[in-house]
């Protein structure tokens, strides 16, 4: 059923310009509906982990904005943006709706600056983020500059002008990354999680992938480039194929969830992750299809809430997967790395652009380069070698530090992700897990120092059980002193 011309008569007063494209547009039986199917009736491409499968104007109160907007929704899905994008829109629009019926606000003759005011400080008193409200104003210009280049309605939109800067430059007051003490809590934790969440989790919080990245790789996503292990992946903004160097103990992570995905599907399915038929029981099984991105926060805010992750100020902690990225970002930051290779690195780069920013980063550090990059020796709590390495690029050697940060004040846990709890919390001296390097050293002899001390005042005081673990301790420390300092190079 399609608008016949005596219905047409009176929506065609609304519009400034009454051209024969409106009423090509206006005859669309689409507008008989208030819910449109985003791949039958617009064509639009959904990605499996929003699955965003129909579009809603219910929620739209005026009758001419709601035909406007799907004029609006009509035109814009031809540019065949992502569904998900378009359903934000009709978001945004709707909180206008709301707003205008709100404000008793009948017509668009009513709309000007002093409208677009109170709804600032409607936006501003009702919680919402800075960048939320940005991305209204950036919805509402774009959607009246449309209205107006086709001639439907004139509102005048230089109110907008600015008011991007909240995409730009989010809230300073916001925490937008990981904070040391949730980063702490979380891996202390992470053996709760089902073993493909706990893989996903070691993944993107070393890579920064978005959650669309991650939750699409390829089963064959391993590279190796020579001795450079790669992954490789569709950029979900951009929708090209791309590469990142990735340290050898992730390729080791990776490999379990491809042999993972292997024992449950066979060859039936080609992800790296799978999602989830174990409904709201808390019981993981493993489905071979694409999880949805909101399904990865859920998992993680749910340990959260059962382990009692907080911040510093004792609030359980929300976590958002885009605070991993942002995570990342900020750790190289924090090691100097330059903003370029930054930026490049979190996906605006291209793959043979790898020894650019090799030099760059080593114009920046300096003798932090070759700090970063030169031979360490590590040696467990026997004094005995275990391990060399040897770093041939220094934006994996970030990343592969990254996946070690949460230890101690010095030296590095070695302790595989998915074993069980720690079973020497805070006694990192005792464990064969922990390896310290020749980087160490002095912070182990300032440690014997003062063990050596209180040791002492223990003998005087006749403190028989800490004179133990105070001697336990101290040999520990003096076996690994010895062991780094016989293999100092």
């Amino acid at each position: 059923m399609t608008l016949n011309e005596s219905e047409l008569a009176p929506i065609y007063q609304l519009f400034q310009h009454q051209t024969p494209e409106l009423g090509v547009l206006l005859k669309n039986p689409l507008f008989n509906k208030d819910v449109w199917y985003t791949i039958e009736d617009l064509g639009l491409k959904v990605d499996e982990h929003h699955k965003v499968l129909t579009l809603d104007f219910s929620g739209i109160l005026q009758d001419w904005l709601k035909l406007l907007v799907k004029l609006y929704i009509l035109v814009r899905s031809q540019q065949k943006l992502s569904a998900m994008y378009i359903r934000n829109d009709i978001l945004y629009l709707r909180k206008f709706s709301e707003f205008l019926n709100q404000q008793s606000v009948y017509s668009p003759s009513q709309i000007d600056n002093q409208v677009f005011e109170e709804f600032d400080y409607y936006l501003n008193s009702s919680g919402v983020s800075p960048r939320t409200i940005a991305l209204n104003y950036v919805t509402l210009n774009n959607f009246f500059n449309l209205c107006r280049q086709e001639g439907w309605i004139d509102i005048d939109t230089y109110w907008f002008d600015g008011k991007r800067k909240g995409i730009t430059y989010p809230n300073n007051d916001e925490i937008d990354y990981i904070p040391e003490e949730v980063w702490n809590q979380l891996d202390q934790n992470l053996h709760y999680l089902p073993e493909p969440i706990q893989r996903m989790v070691l993944i993107i919080r070393v890579l920064g992938l978005r959650i669309g990245e991650i939750l699409n790789l390829p089963l064959d996503c391993l590279r190796k480039r020579g001795e450079q292990w790669r992954i490789r992946l569709l950029t979900e903004k951009y929708k090209t194929e791309d590469e990142l160097p990735i340290p050898v103990e992730l390729v080791v992570v990776i490999k379990e969830q491809q042999s993972y995905i292997r024992e449950h599907f066979g060859s039936s399915y080609n992800n790296l992750f799978g999602s989830n038929d174990g409904g709201n029981t808390g019981e993981y099984r493993p489905a071979p299809r694409v999880m949805k991105c909101d399904a990865f926060n859920r998992w993680l805010n749910k340990l959260a809430k059962s382990h009692n992750i907080c911040d510093k100020d004792g609030n359980i902690w929300t976590f958002k997967s885009h605070q991993f990225r942002k995570t990342v970002g900020t750790v190289m930051t924090n090691a100097g790395v330059r903003d370029l290779i930054i930026q490049k690195y979190l996906r605006h780069r291209s793959p043979d652009m790898q020894n650019f920013y090799k030099r760059l980063l080593k114009e920046v550090l300096g003798d932090e380069y070759e700090e970063l990059m030169k031979e360490k020796k590590y040696v467990d709590n026997t004094g005995k070698v275990v391990a060399t390495h040897k770093p041939n690029n220094s934006v994996t050697e970030l990343l592969r530090r990254k996946m070690y940060q949460i230890t101690t004040q010095y030296g590095e846990c070695h302790r595989p992700s998915l074993k069980d709890p720690c079973p020497t919390v805070n006694a990192c001296w005792r464990c064969k897990d922990w390896q310290t390097s020749t980087d160490d050293l002095c912070y182990l002899k300032e440690d014997l120092k003062r063990v050596e001390s209180e040791l002492e005042i223990a003998v005087e005081l006749g403190m028989i059980r800490q004179q133990q673990g105070l001697s336990d301790d101290r040999d520990s420390l003096i076996v690994r002193i010895k062991g780094l300092e016989e293999n100092h190079d």
